[in-house]
């Protein structure tokens, strides 16, 4: 007689959500790279300081004499309360299950032995790869002026980039990126950006997806320069001295270029909100079903538009 597979209905809430969502969350490309700052426990919204000086030297003299001018102005990042709320037949994944828990080899000790754990750890690995699109593309699409974009869930870093600057990029491409186009593109963007961040080459970025990436790999490899410039597929690429920062959440014939502390997202990783739920449907109505639900936050924001330069193709 076979045994039957039982799956208890497990919560995880709060604290003990933790490695699920941020599991989902802290999965994403971008953020698991480190290519963007991260603000962690925000409840709901969180008030960010940005400094400006300008004319703090001068002569010197015997008195004491202020001199210059310091601005302080803020950026409030403000979370969006998201769900995910899938369900599942359980028997297309329990031979996957088995199979991990009684295979060899060093993959048996990355392999939860619960199977709602299992469940969520599957889930959670899908739900970054949205997290990820959401937080580049979030309410953004260059081509219909923003009327149409594919990823809705909260405002993504372009298209806060973009409403500051009023709908209009700093580099318009012209025409889609291409292996013919995409050095030239990059280094227009680069060049638009302030005096001030021209050749600062340890703190600004270049932002692409991988499908431009590989257009420059291919660009570098016509001009037989592939392995000078570090153009294969697992080492970083460069352009003109700057990091060229892989994100695939950035769509295509897209390119932005800023620092690191400019780019910020939020999330509540340790929040009572924070919740990850197995439940077994065979315990209700009979059927061979697995609801998984999981609630978590994300926003993001952008300090000193000015300082951030984005190109792309306008319509």
């Amino acid at each position: 007689m076979a045994t039957s597979l039982t799956i208890s209905s497990p919560t995880y809430a709060g604290q003990l959500a933790l490695p699920y969502i941020q599991a989902a969350i802290l999965s994403a490309d971008t953020i698991a790279n480190g290519y963007v700052t991260i603000k962690e426990n925000v409840k709901y919204k969180q008030v960010i300081k940005v400094l400006a000086s300008s004319g703090l030297v001068t002569a010197a003299t015997c008195d004491f004499t202020t001199a210059g001018t310091l601005t302080l102005t803020e950026v409030v990042l403000t979370t969006t309360d998201l769900n995910t709320n899938v369900e599942l037949c359980k028997k297309q994944f329990v031979q996957d299950w088995e199979a991990y828990n009684t295979g060899a080899g060093f993959i048996n000790d990355q392999v939860p032995v619960e199977f709602a754990d299992f469940m969520l750890a599957h889930l959670a690995s899908k739900i970054g790869e949205a997290i990820e699109y959401n937080l580049w593309q979030g309410n953004f699409d260059a081509a219909s002026n923003n009327s149409t974009p594919t990823y809705t869930a909260f405002d993504g870093l372009l298209r806060k980039i973009d409403n500051a600057k009023s709908g209009t990029p700093d580099v318009d491409f012209s025409a889609a990126t291409s292996a013919s186009t995409v050095i030239a593109q990059m280094q227009s963007v680069l060049a638009a950006l302030p005096s001030t961040l021209i050749g600062k080459t340890d703190t600004v970025k270049l932002y692409v997806n991988r499908k431009t990436a590989q257009f420059y790999r291919q660009a570098i490899n016509a001009l037989g320069y592939q392995f000078t410039y570090a153009a294969t597929e697992n080492t970083p690429l460069m352009v003109d001295g700057y990091s060229i920062n892989v994100c695939p959440g950035i769509p295509d014939s897209c390119m932005v270029a800023a620092e690191i502390d400019k780019l910020i997202v939020g999330t509540d990783l340790l929040s009572d909100m924070n919740e990850a739920k197995v439940i077994n449907m065979s315990e209700t109505d009979g059927s061979d079903n697995v609801r998984v639900r999981m609630a978590y936050r994300f926003g993001t924001a952008v300090a000193t538009p000015s300082d951030i330069v984005i190109g792309y193709v306008q319509p």
